[in-house]
């Protein structure tokens, strides 16, 4: 290895560097020369899932590399961004707590009544509120700088944005971005309401895919179509009939009547929430999620390209000892490398193969 060009050595270096930056934090490792080769690629693919203190550490040392850079500069061309923390556990923040770090909960029996359970219920229901209200502010400091340093350069971009509330709006836009998979509605650092509709956000966009939040979160595709106009595949996972502003632009732009929304468009893939669980009596939520399934299938009948209508969601069961939002989280990262590598299709593979817990412990979070 010592002994190839640098022309040869940088091309490999880009290619063993798509695992979300493990391999490229090992070759700086390996020795100076190695270090300086592999500088333009150590960036390449990055995945921060962990904590807003990864995300700081992340952008320092990618401003110190970039500085050291004499010729090519190292960009992030792939990036997945998760500010679900570390989990379930996240939420359960001490006084004692580094920031982002979890603690550990004082223990306490199982309830042995439905009051001690509700009681327990609304501890960890306020524990995760309180968490997630640190991890808000923390980060809200660190979020905007690092969608500014990728912005101009990334081509695929994950995130998984939880409830988290941006307190500024990022003024950039994607040139180069291809692919974009949002986790709970649209980016809240960038509200298409502060934006002029004559500038496309996200001009090179072909691939969209949202998993839509359980409550809120509404996604008006009509405002999708002007900012994303070369979009070409299109996926909504977890569609619900409401907010009925997500559904109802989405008909919108995929019908006959919409030619100009998405002009480019190819197929579209959608796979509704979960159904009400079983009861020994139809209730009127199972009337209503059997007409919108029905309604589903007379939109994909009506569209004016290929519409796929998926099985839908269905709730995992809890397994102990697992934490159901982390797998799915893993879940989304995985087929974000896939896409990254070239040799998978992600989430864009028709049927999944999966149509089970893959994307509702997620929503549990995001209610």
């Amino acid at each position: 290895m010592e002994k190839l060009a640098v022309e040869l050595l940088t091309i490999i270096f880009f290619y063993a560097c798509t695992d979300g930056g493990k391999t490229g934090c090992s070759l700086s490792l390996v020795s100076r020369r190695i270090q300086q080769v592999s500088r333009p690629a150590r960036f390449y693919t990055v995945s921060l899932m962990v904590s807003p203190t990864q995300v700081e550490q992340f952008l320092d040392c990618l401003q110190k590399e970039r500085d050291r850079s004499v010729e090519m500069l190292p960009r992030v061309r792939h990036l997945c961004l998760s500010l679900f923390g570390k989990g379930l556990d996240t939420s359960r923040t001490g006084s004692s707590s580094a920031p982002g770090r979890a603690t550990t909960p004082s223990p306490m029996g199982a309830p042995t009544s439905r009051l001690e359970f509700l009681a327990s219920l609304q501890r960890r229901t306020q524990q995760w509120r309180s968490g997630q209200d640190s991890l808000d502010e923390q980060y809200g400091r660190v979020v905007p700088a690092l969608i500014r340093a990728i912005a101009p350069d990334v081509y695929t971009f994950a995130f998984l944005q939880a409830q988290w509330r941006s307190t500024s709006v990022v003024r950039v836009s994607f040139p180069r971005l291809r692919e974009l998979t949002l986790v709970g509605g649209d980016p809240s650092f960038l509200p298409f309401a502060f934006l002029p509709n004559d500038k496309p956000v996200y001009p090179a966009l072909q691939r969209l895919h949202h998993i839509l939040a359980w409550v809120g979160k509404d996604v008006d595709y009509t405002q999708w179509a002007v900012h994303a106009p070369n979009v070409t595949h299109l996926r909504v996972s977890r569609l619900d009939y409401h907010p009925r502003i997500t559904v109802e632009t989405l008909e919108q732009v995929i019908s006959d009547n919409e030619p100009d929304s998405f002009p480019r468009l190819q197929s579209v893939m959608i796979q509704p929430c979960p159904a009400p669980p079983p009861t020994a009596r139809m209730t009127a939520g199972h009337i209503a999620f059997r007409d919108f399934l029905v309604y589903l299938q007379r939109l994909a009948e009506r569209a004016r390209v290929p519409v796929k209508v998926l099985p839908p969601l269905e709730m995992p069961k809890p397994v102990p000892g697992t934490d159901p939002q982390q797998m799915c989280i893993h879940r989304v990262e995985r087929e974000w490398i896939e896409r990254v590598e070239g040799d998978g299709d992600g989430c864009w593979r028709e049927g999944m193969g999966v149509h089970k817990n893959v994307w509702a412990p997620v929503h549990t979070a995001l209610a």
